[in-house]
């Protein structure tokens, strides 16, 4: 029976890829961790904070099990409550701000990676969530620089992990009308709106249209790619500039 981990898979992105990790057969059973619990009739939630090497440390004896698919979707960014005129598109952020984004949506990929990869089984999967802007230079200055940082981390690992026939692969969203996004436009109107003629295909994306290439990357159907980031944006990144 095959076991996956989902961080952040209490909802959005994660949740979608829980669901479809299980409905596609990849996984028979899957974990959630996140810093957020809820209630899931899929999967059992772990309560932890990613960034915190200790936290992960007791989750990961709580399991009590390596993965055969691990899947780091924690992430995000917003808001700074020490700081609460600064927001994450500002040039110059505070600097509490810029390490928040590096330690949630980096260091955390880092430290679950370590704590798992080390006992993973020949033919594990391993697929990061990364992000569109970490791809192209936009306005989101730390979150991008932690996003294309974990592209250059998931290509790293795949030549590390390779010997052990382990696949590391990540998905790069484009845009969706998340928390993030709402801070914005708050309405989906005002986001379609926003994104304009940015999307070639002409519409966002969603959490369920990430997670099918997370869970095709998960799966024995993409046996021969590793070291690869699939972008998921409508074509985005593909844009003449």
């Amino acid at each position: 029976m095959a076991f996956g981990i989902v961080t952040g898979g209490a909802r959005g992105i994660g949740l979608a890829t829980v669901r479809g990790l299980l409905a596609e057969g990849v996984c028979d059973e899957v974990a959630v961790i996140d810093r957020v619990p809820a209630d899931l009739s899929e999967a059992k939630v772990y309560e932890c904070d990613v960034t915190d090497e200790d936290a992960v440390r007791r989750v990961a004896s709580a399991i009590g099990r390596p993965p055969d698919v691990l899947v780091n979707n924690a992430g995000g960014t917003g808001p700074d409550p020490e700081n609460p005129t600064a927001t994450p598109f500002d040039t110059f952020m505070p600097v509490s701000m810029w390490r928040r984004d590096i330690e949630l949506n980096l260091t955390s990929v880092y430290i679950v990676t370590r704590q798992f990869a080390r006992e993973m089984a020949e033919g594990s999967a391993i697929c990061n969530t990364a992000s569109i802007a970490g791809v192209q230079p936009g306005g989101l200055h730390a979150y991008g620089t932690a996003k294309s940082a974990v592209i250059a981390h998931t290509r790293s690992m795949a030549q590390l992990l390779a010997p052990r026939r382990i696949r590391v692969n990540a998905v790069a969203p484009g845009m969706i009308h998340t928390s993030l996004w709402k801070q914005v436009a708050p309405t989906h109107e005002a986001f379609v709106e926003l994104i304009g003629d940015r999307i070639p295909l002409g519409v966002e994306q969603t959490p369920e249209e990430i997670a099918d290439a997370i869970v095709f990357l998960c799966s024995d159907r993409a046996r021969q790619i590793t070291g690869q980031v699939i972008a998921v944006d409508g074509g985005q990144s593909n844009r003449p500039t």
